[in-house]
């Protein structure tokens, strides 16, 4: 499967709204509306799609680097993982994703179902992991090229990466937000 996808040219703005519009219909289809987690532990912070901050992951475009954002949640198992897997599946099927069974097993009590959804040009749109232990969603956006990608894109705007605070996905130094471009 080709790792260079088409450069969807769209802003930090655009992917970060895609993104949390795309997790919030797998949610939706997934019947588990609470529960979503950023971690498996149980005291992970909940899924909050109101103040949720990403910042681009690598990805190859046609000829250049560029970024996408993920998310990824975790839920504590509900039911049976391959009735989830499944009905996960055919969700996305139903949306016109190609879905795939890209692994699944057995070990001892645990069993592990993983499918993954692409969109027509190959590159992958969503997963998910139904395990005996846990629930895991993700969602990644389009790949883009656009430089907005190399900063935080919040709620309110974009804030830079600041590499020398001690916690840059969480700062502690109040970091300046630069507000979205109107249209």
């Amino acid at each position: 499967m080709t790792s260079r996808y088409p450069d969807s040219r769209k802003t930090g703005q655009q992917l970060r709204i895609e993104t949390i519009e795309a997790m919030n219909a797998a949610i939706a289809a997934s019947e588990l509306p609470d529960g979503w987690r950023l971690r498996l532990q149980p005291d992970a912070k909940q899924w909050n799609p109101a103040t949720v901050e990403f910042i681009g992951a690598l990805c190859t475009t046609q000829g250049n680097r560029g970024q996408r954002f993920q998310v990824a949640l975790f839920h504590s198992p509900a039911g049976d993982p391959v009735a989830f897997a499944t009905k996960m599946g055919e969700f996305w099927e139903s949306q016109g994703y190609s879905v795939s069974v890209v692994g699944g097993i057995d070990i001892d009590d645990e069993h592990t179902t993983d499918l993954r959804a692409d969109r027509a040009d190959g590159s992958l749109y969503a997963g998910v992991t139904a395990m005996t232990t846990h629930f895991y969603l993700s969602v990644y956006s389009e790949c883009s090229t656009d430089p907005s990608l190399d900063k935080f894109a919040g709620p309110n705007g974009y804030r830079t990466f600041d590499e020398f605070d001690p916690n840059p996905y969480n700062p502690t130094n109040s970091p300046s937000v630069t507000p979205y471009p109107r249209d």
